[in-house]
């Protein structure tokens, strides 16, 4: 098995093709991306010193729409990472309902060694590289790893002078509110992590309140899940970031949490903490799992010493399938990534509908609207699954797979 991102994605469209019973030219076409555009632009650094990025955008398939999806600033972003999270893209915007193709795109950076001045100059430099191939009705790009409301008002700005100064929200997503992006954008990823949690609960007839919770990665997924999955009742008692673990069996405060944070920087060294390792949180003491770091954490090694009865995946691709087939083997219910993790690309395209008629929702009202669409589509894929005694993963992506190929009949191309 390749546990590779693109590996992994393909294992899974192979795998869900056949139960979906996809004709096999549809097959062939959604193996490879429609559209690959690899860029290289200079930038020059404060020093003066121009170096070379190198950027991408993949467009997987737009039989549904048009295209849909982030922006990663990673040192070790690879054209192949970039077609994987594309595929899980146009399979994540089918099963939520959303009219929209996958895509994704990507800068190798280290946005962390970058002072403010030099990300914006490397965020202009690559809308103007892939100007032609973004915008509305063609591809709305948005915020992920690395990047944020901060990088996305410069990349639409950048979008706007290319074309001429022509005010358009709906060209960029994950934008500052006050250029024209979304209300409870921040949250979304978070939100929809922590309903799956919720939504499992109210299936399975387990109680929320006092549900140990682990939550590997700290970051703009985890934290949100976890202050969201607090204010259920739930009770978080394993943390993670980039350093190292904590964990405390009685749960933590997580308003004291956050404020050490964002004091320090690290969740290391926390008052009243169990040191650990991220490895070893995969495996700590816990009822619900949520990877929400990177991909293809929870291997087979992890899956047989997992002690949670539930697996939530905030990240993209963390499990990877020899691992899932053990977790199913031993009863543990995996939510999977294109179903849990699906919030960020849903209030995406409130934040696309919002901009194109120029009206705009509270928080409150974007979080309602996203609720009512997730538990409709969690309903929809946990009976599937039992129904059709296939695993969750593989009845949300039957679901999202025979709604493009509907969309790619229509249009005749197969």
């Amino acid at each position: 098995m390749n546990n590779t991102a693109l590996g992994i994605a393909l294992a899974q469209l192979e795998e869900a093709a056949n139960i979906a019973g996809l004709q096999p030219e549809t097959l062939a076409m959604l193996c490879e991306p429609q559209r690959v555009l690899i860029v290289n632009f200079p930038v020059k650094l404060d020093s003066g010193k121009t170096i070379f990025f190198t950027g991408y955008r993949v467009h997987h398939n737009h039989a549904l729409g048009q295209i849909q999806g982030g922006t990663r600033f990673s040192p070790d972003e690879t054209l192949d990472d970039i077609k994987a999270l594309a595929m899980w893209m146009t399979v994540k915007n089918s099963l939520n309902g959303i009219p929209a193709g996958g895509g994704k795109g990507g800068v190798r950076c280290d946005p962390g060694v970058l002072s403010e001045a030099e990300l914006e100059r490397v965020c202009r430099a690559y809308i103007r590289s892939i100007a032609p191939l973004i915008g509305p009705g063609v591809d709305f790009p948005g915020a992920d790893i690395g990047t944020g409301a901060d990088t996305q008002s410069w990349m639409l700005d950048e979008w706007e002078q290319v074309h001429g100064m022509r005010h358009e929200p709906s060209a960029v997503s994950g934008k500052a509110v006050a250029l024209g992006g979304s209300q409870g954008r921040a949250a979304a990823t978070g939100l929809g992590v922590s309903l799956a949690v919720r939504e499992t609960c109210k299936a399975t007839g387990w109680d929320i309140k006092g549900l140990r919770v682990a939550v590997q990665g700290y970051g703009k997924v985890g934290s949100w899940a976890a202050r969201i999955l607090d204010s259920f009742g739930a009770k978080i008692v394993a943390v993670s970031d980039v350093h190292g673990a904590i964990y405390n069996e009685n749960g933590f405060n997580i308003a004291k949490l956050n404020s050490y944070m964002e004091k320090y920087n690290t969740l290391i060294d926390f008052p009243g903490a169990q040191a650990m390792t991220n490895l070893e949180l995969l495996t700590c003491p816990c009822d619900v799992l949520i990877p929400a770091a990177v991909q293809g954490v929870v291997t087979v090694e992890m899956a047989c010493n997992i002690k949670a009865k539930l697996v939530v995946e905030g990240a993209n691709g963390p499990t990877t399938p020899d691992a899932e087939k053990i977790l199913t083997e031993r009863g543990v219910k995996v939510v999977p990534d294109i179903l849990a993790n699906g919030g960020g690309t849903v209030i995406a395209y409130l934040e696309r509908v919002q901009g194109t008629y120029g009206y705009y929702w509270v928080e409150k009202e974007v979080h309602r609207k996203y609720d009512e669409m997730f538990t409709e589509t969690f309903n929809i894929v946990y009976r599937t699954a039992e129904v059709e005694k296939i695993s969750m993963r593989m009845a949300a992506w039957v679901r999202a797979l025979r709604r493009v190929e509907e969309a790619i009949k229509a249009r005749g191309w197969v």
